[in-house]
């Protein structure tokens, strides 16, 4: 298989109906050891042949082990890990073969006579006698996709393009580097799909995961010594999504209760004190051993909010701070100690798709929010970008 979010692959999961119970059926038929290879072979740098040569059902459950694995744990180095091996597993693949008709991006083969010849001639440099075969090759123009499909995937980039009647004509190596962004983008569409279902997933995949931290915590040790990990820490304001910077300034009367109670107090809750839950049923006293984080460095936040409010949420509803303590998972008070964790859920920051639909107006989505179903992973992916520019100014 060349890429497991092609025309081949879609066929295989469309005979298992969606992708759950594709997930429910992989740990039955395939080994947990036999899904780390697809990662542990890195630490060598040679592709074993068995993983290149691996049949497509093979290949796929075992791609898609490692992504259950990941619903643990987006945007971590887990996940930097499995991308990194795969994208050079499937591009190993791609470049020894001369059809990219299972790829997942809408390319077609351009014929001789589509391209006028006086342009072939110049840019496939016809007249130059001294070009070997092998380099003509490298630049001829072999595929072309639609221009606006093109831009979607390559961000707006036309440098050494040709451009004609709504197309763009591409080489051999331009498919490849083009698949590579596609690739990426459909990975990142996946994990952040996983991530809403990992309550629902068998334990294999817990297990895989925690196998998946011992390789990454090897592999990227020298970056987890200067950065450490995405794990509790400060808030990092900047890199909230654009709902929690609005509900941050204050929002008018119909908005306050959800914007402050419901998003904001959970949001900033998970985001400081557990990033990465283990699960949507966690108690914040699994997380701290006292309440002073929450005392002093999330509660003050909700407050100055709630008070940006029009009316000041606080000031106009006293007894909202118990239902803050509510949705903290301390039941309804106001005085809350450690051992109240638990007397209520502690609930977890609403999906994107609940934020659009009990308050649009919190909904402004920049670019960063494509693929990205809930705030909580907009920051945890946030913060895996930060930390990976931060590695690459320090060396890896």
């Amino acid at each position: 298989m060349l890429d497991p979010f092609g025309k081949r692959a879609r066929e295989l999961l469309e005979e298992f109906g969606n992708i759950n119970n594709f997930l429910e059926i992989i740990p039955t038929y395939l080994d947990i050891n036999l899904a780390l290879e697809r990662v542990a072979w890195l630490k060598n740098t040679i592709i074993p042949e068995y993983i290149l040569n691996a049949n497509d059902w093979k290949d796929l459950m075992g791609f898609y082990a490692l992504l259950g694995a990941l619903a643990f744990s987006p945007y971590g180095f887990e996940m930097e890990l499995v991308k990194e091996a795969n994208l050079k597993i499937y591009l190993t693949r791609i470049e020894r073969t001369k059809n990219f008709e299972e790829l997942s991006i809408p390319i077609e083969p351009v014929t001789e006579n589509e391209i006028p010849k006086r342009d072939r001639t110049i840019i496939e440099k016809r007249l130059h006698s001294e070009i070997s075969p092998e380099d003509r090759e490298k630049i001829a123009l072999k595929y072309k996709i639609k221009l606006k499909d093109f831009l979607s995937l390559n961000e707006g980039g036309l440098k050494n393009i040709y451009i004609r009647n709504g197309c763009a004509y591409l080489t051999k190596n331009q498919v490849i580097e083009l698949w590579k962004k596609s690739f990426e983008k459909n990975f990142e569409r996946a994990v952040n799909l996983l991530y809403e279902l990992k309550d629902e997933l068998p334990q294999y995949y817990l297990q895989i995961y925690n196998r998946l931290s011992e390789i990454a915590r090897e592999h990227f040790k020298k970056r987890l010594d200067v950065i450490g990990r995405t794990s509790a820490q400060p808030l990092r304001f900047e890199l909230f999504p654009p709902c929690i910077k609005i509900a941050l300034r204050g929002v008018p009367s119909g908005l306050r209760n959800y914007a402050i109670t419901v998003l904001l107090t959970s949001f900033l809750s998970y985001a400081r004190i557990c990033p990465n839950p283990p699960s949507k049923n966690v108690r914040i006293k699994d997380c701290i051993k006292d309440l002073s984080i929450i005392e002093k460095e999330i509660l003050p936040v909700i407050i100055e909010a709630g008070n940006r409010c029009s009316p000041p949420l606080f000031e106009d509803q006293p007894n909202e701070i118990k239902n803050i303590w509510y949705h903290l998972g301390f039941g309804y008070t106001s005085k809350p100690t450690l051992e109240d964790s638990g007397s209520s859920t502690w609930y977890f920051p609403p999906n994107c798709s609940k934020i659009r639909a009990n308050a649009p107006q919190l909904c402004k989505p920049d670019r960063d929010c494509r693929y990205i179903k809930n705030p909580l992973t907009y920051y945890l992916r946030k913060l895996h970008l930060k930390s990976k520019k931060e590695g690459r100014r320090s060396g890896r």
